[in-house]
């Protein structure tokens, strides 16, 4: 069967390679038939035009040897179909003979001439393919020389061993596009490897490899053990290399793909360096050098780390020698030079060291020793400090302010012990003998330091002199500490001043800013940032800013509050005063405290007053203009006027007083939010109270055509329906206004995504869109239809007001071809909240 199979599968080329003569035979075939067609249209013979078409097409389309098949195909069926005698292969006519031999030439190099297009086309394809790929591997070679340029350069940067592992992981997996990543240093054994850092792999399974044994078979180890690189494209070939993995080990000991190279230098490996792939994953020769050369970077730069350390600590160790002789003379920290002193000459002069330090609430002890056992002992004796009035050597050294050696024998523990636990304390420490010195400064005794010392040698005079001199570098450090503390302390108290009075400064709403007495600015709040539109650096900047009413640049500030507009905000006004601050020298200019106060909104709200009453007053004095003056005609006595013109001047009255009236109920409702009243939440059915609105408005502008389109299933919506019915009369008479003689105002009534839309839309010039936001603010009115009829600019921004106060929201646009729609939605009616 498999025989059979091998047979089949060796005939598919030779049936692949027949498709293009089978093709070209049946092409000479069909034009065959075509050529009998055209024969017997023409009443003649055509020649050998189609079967030269059918040879051309089958040598262009399948190369030499179907060329070659269709010609003498054509050949065939030209000699047995088209030439006499018909339906024979012999040809009797020299003409005919003629014809066909010189067709079967110009067929051969027309299928000729294919093969050599054949062959062109290959070797260009060749050398297509060939530029292709080396494009391809430039590209790649470019790429990769970048990567390591860039990573030699970030491993310059990196003065640490766990920064230059960071970099070699991050830089190899983006540039290897792997999964994980893990760098194993030896262990000091010299038989195990340890994990130093990793990417891509959980800490729980980092947990079960993060150490592993050289004779462990794994591909980490095996590099680690050999120096030789692994390079592993899927995991039957690890499997095939190092045996099955234990299951908790899968992820870094055998994944998919992996490549292992050794961190080495100069034949010293100290690690290797691995990155593995979930999938498999192709290593060719290239990648493995580039995996090589990332290896020997990061060997390098992990060379110069561990040069780098080792300079560090021996310089660190030559610093604590060196610190050993200058500790107490340059340590500024009270509690930690007083530790540190006890200890300063173990074990040069003794091997027990304790300090007793004379402090405002009395004798404090610290007890130092070279030997663990005696600490039970040292903290027994830490905790009976120096009696300064006792009879003991170390009471009478601080008393004399002279250093003293003594045994250290029954006698002078008796002396010293301040209680029967103190006195066994003193007799485990197993002392011979003891040198006390004296810790002075400027003449004055501030405590003594006592060496002690196991071994039966007693103190001799370069001891005494070197303990002195110690005592003498104690007492002076201890002194600067105890300075230091209480300035630091001081420097505290006066920090946390800073800062409260800097806390208060930033509440407080005005801006505060302080300059040097050179002019910079050296401390501002927010409340100044905030107002000033960004931080200044120099008072002068500061004055840059400022615009006085003028218009002009102030040169200085003065002590009195002055009013500057800001620089590039027109609506932004500032009340600034500058305060000097005395020197302290008396010829010494002092700093200067600016203070900032935002009014703009101040002067906003003066400028929209005197808008309001300048509106208000020609608002109110035209409909009361026209109503006084045509009540005065009405009640002339004996006037004769026809009764056309009392209902026209009557008209007027009443048009003027439902104007007066609609001003003053918005002003109402603008006083009404003043004094924070809240709008009622009643259920009210649109489709029901808003045509009743537009039949009013409909009388009050007859000339207006108004059309309502309302559903009739409507929900409710939450509101109040005196405030519904204000807003919806302001957005009609605000459309009717503005659609001019004739016009339409349509009301719409629908459904929206959160309750109701009411959509008022006119056929009047429309409304500039950038101007849509603030026609609802107070006293606006556009400059492009404010002469096409008369208003307060209110009506909206009461409106706005309404409908904000009622949950919903009001808007304005532009119509595509004509008018304005004017809307607002009102959100479905929810209940109250204790339903």
């Amino acid at each position: 069967m498999a025989a059979l199979r091998d047979r089949l599968t060796g005939l598919v080329p030779v049936l692949v390679g027949l498709v293009p003569v089978l093709v070209g035979l049946a092409g000479v075939v069909a034009m065959a038939v075509v050529k009998m067609a055209l024969n017997e249209a023409v009443h003649r013979d055509i020649g050998f035009i189609p079967s030269m078409a059918a040879v051309v097409i089958a040598a262009w389309l399948g190369g030499f040897v179907p060329g070659v098949a269709a010609t003498l195909a054509a050949v065939l069926l030209e000699a047995y179909v088209f030439m006499a005698p018909r339906g024979a292969l012999s040809v009797e006519s020299e003409s005919d003979r003629i014809r066909l031999a010189l067709f079967t030439l110009v067929g051969l190099l027309a299928s000729w001439l294919a093969w050599l297009r054949s062959q062109a086309e290959q070797r260009a394809r060749a050398v297509m393919a060939e530029a292709t790929g080396a494009r391809d591997r430039a590209d790649l070679n470019a790429r990769r020389l970048a990567a390591l340029q860039a990573m030699a350069t970030q491993f310059a940067r990196a003065a640490t061993t766990a920064q230059i592992v960071d970099v070699g992981l991050d830089q190899g997996l983006n540039s290897l596009r792997a999964d994980g990543a893990a760098v194993y240093r030896l262990g000091s054994d010299g038989e195990s490897i340890v994990a130093v850092a990793w990417r891509g792999y959980g800490d729980e399974v980092m947990a079960d490899v993060r150490r592993l044994s050289l004779d462990l078979p794994t591909a980490v180890t095996d590099v680690a053990a050999r120096g030789e690189p692994v390079f592993l494209e899927d995991t039957a070939a690890y499997t095939a290399a190092f045996g099955p993995p234990g299951v908790s080990r899968a992820a870094i000991v055998a994944p998919a793909a992996i490549a292992v190279v050794p961190l080495e230098l100069e034949d010293r490996r100290f690690g290797v360096l691995a990155f593995t792939w979930a999938d498999a994953h192709e290593l060719p020769a290239d990648r493995q050098a580039f995996i090589a050369a990332i290896a020997r970077l990061m060997a390098g730069a992990l060379e110069r780390a561990r040069l780098y350390d080792a300079e560090r600590a021996a310089h660190e160790r030559l610093n604590a020698i060196a610190e050993a002789g200058r500790v107490l003379s340059l340590s500024l920290d009270y509690e930690a030079t007083l530790r540190r002193l006890a200890g300063l000459a173990l074990p040069l002069i003794g091997d027990i060291g304790i300090v007793d330090v004379v402090e405002t609430g009395g004798i404090r002890r610290l007890v130092t020793t070279s030997r663990p056992e005696l600490a039970a002992a040292a903290s027994v004796i830490e905790a009976h400090p120096l009696d300064p009035k006792g009879d003991g050597p170390m009471a009478t050294v601080l008393r004399s302010g002279k250093p003293a050696v003594f045994r250290v024998d029954e006698a002078a523990i008796k002396a010293a012990a301040r209680s029967p636990e103190h006195a066994d304390a003193l007799a485990r420490l197993e002392a011979r003998w003891a040198l006390v010195t004296p810790l002075n400064v400027l003449n004055r005794t501030t405590g003594v330091v006592a060496f002690l010392r196991h071994a039966d040698m007693p103190y001799e005079a370069d001891d005494i002199e070197l303990a002195t001199e110690l005592g003498d570098r104690a007492g002076r450090a201890l002194e600067n500490a105890r300075l230091h503390t209480r300035v630091e302390q001081l420097a505290a108290n006066e920090r946390s001043r800073a800062g409260e009075l800097e806390a208060v400064v930033a509440s407080i709403g005005e801006g505060i800013l302080v300059t040097d007495p050179h002019g910079a600015i050296v401390s501002s709040n927010a409340a100044a940032i905030r107002l000033l539109g960004g931080p200044v650096a120099t008072l002068d900047e500061l004055l840059a800013r400022l615009l006085d009413p003028e218009g002009a640049r102030p040169r200085a500030l003065a002590a009195d509050p002055s009013e500057y507009r800001l620089a590039g905000r027109p609506t932004a006004w500032a009340e600034v005063a500058a305060y000097p601050v005395a020197g302290s020298g008396e010829h010494q200019a002092g700093s200067t405290v600016v203070v900032c106060r935002d009014v703009s909104a101040f002067r906003q709200g003066q400028a929209l007053r005197e808008v309001f009453l300048g509106l208000l007053s020609h608002e109110l004095r035209t409909p009361v203009t026209t109503i006084y003056g045509g009540s005065a005609v009405l009640a002339r006595p004996g006037n004769t006027l026809d009764r056309e013109t009392r209902d026209e001047i009557l008209s007027d009255i009443a048009g003027e007083a439902d104007r007066l009236y609609r001003l003053v109920e918005d002003l109402m409702v603008l006083a009404r939010f003043d004094e924070g009243i809240e709008i009622g939440n009643e259920p009210a059915l649109l489709q029901r109270l808003l045509p009743s609105v537009v039949d009013q408005e409909r009388t009050r502008w007859p000339a207006t055509t108004f059309r309502v389109q309302a559903r009739s299933d409507l929900p409710a919506v939450g509101g109040d329906e005196t405030s519904i019915t204000q807003v919806t009369r302001n957005l009609l008479s605000n459309a009717a206004k503005y659609s001019g003689l004739d016009g339409t105002v349509t009301v719409i009534i629908e459904p929206g995504d959160e309750g109701v839309v009411v959509r008022v839309q006119d056929d009047g010039p429309g409304i500039n869109p950038a101007e849509a936001d603030d026609l609802f603010s107070p006293f606006y009115r556009s400059q492009t239809t404010a002469r096409m009829a008369a208003g307060a600019g209110i009506g909206l921004h009461v409106s706005r007001r309404l409908v904000d106060a009622m949950g919903g929201r009001i808007w304005a646009k532009r119509l595509d071809d004509r008018g304005s729609e004017f809307g607002f939605l009102l959100p479905r009616y929810r209940g109250l909240p204790d339903d």
